[in-house]
């Protein structure tokens, strides 16, 4: 049952939802910052948006990935210290406006969300304000994400598949 579930939100997803919407598949780079810098390196992940229309600039988004962030090892002589990998995977929802253009070129973002991690991380709530910049079926984005002790600034570059609605 969960199998059939599953097959038919993901043909709803390739037939019906593109026609009101565009879908975007991208991969991420993060950098942790505050505490968390201190034991983790960079991260690399995946992503997917959902995004549709509100108003002629203003659109809403659901977001979902997953990033790896890396752990450090720290060496002092005596002992060592290693910290393990994070994995994150954050769910969110939030605004995007288009500056110039509908769909296309200079836009501003903020998106509010869930974010899972392992290692004790839990569930945690977070914030994300960004910035980014739309060309055709490309999406180039910097977003802060603020999320406790797991904040991180992130770099997403995707294909937007093209909506049969507006053809862009």
């Amino acid at each position: 049952m969960k199998c059939l579930k599953l097959f038919v939100m993901g043909i709803f997803l390739v037939t019906v939802v593109p026609v009101f919407s565009q879908i975007s598949v991208g991969s991420n780079l993060a950098f942790p910052s505050g505490h968390w810098s201190d034991w983790g390196d960079e991260g690399f992940g995946v992503s997917a948006s959902y995004e549709g229309a509100v108003h002629s600039k203003l659109n809403w988004s659901l977001s979902v990935g997953t990033l790896v962030f890396i752990g450090r090892n720290y060496d002092f002589g005596v002992t060592n210290a290693k910290y393990y990998n994070q994995i994150v995977v954050p769910i969110t929802g939030g605004l995007k406006y288009y500056f110039l253009k509908e769909s296309s070129g200079f836009y501003g973002a903020a998106d509010l969300g869930l974010f899972f991690g392992n290692n004790n991380q839990g569930m945690k709530i977070g914030f994300s304000p960004g910035v980014g910049y739309r060309l055709k079926k490309f999406d180039f984005s910097l977003r802060a994400n603020l999320i406790s002790n797991l904040s991180y600034w992130g770099i997403r570059a995707a294909y937007t598949f093209p909506s049969k609605l507006n053809g862009k």
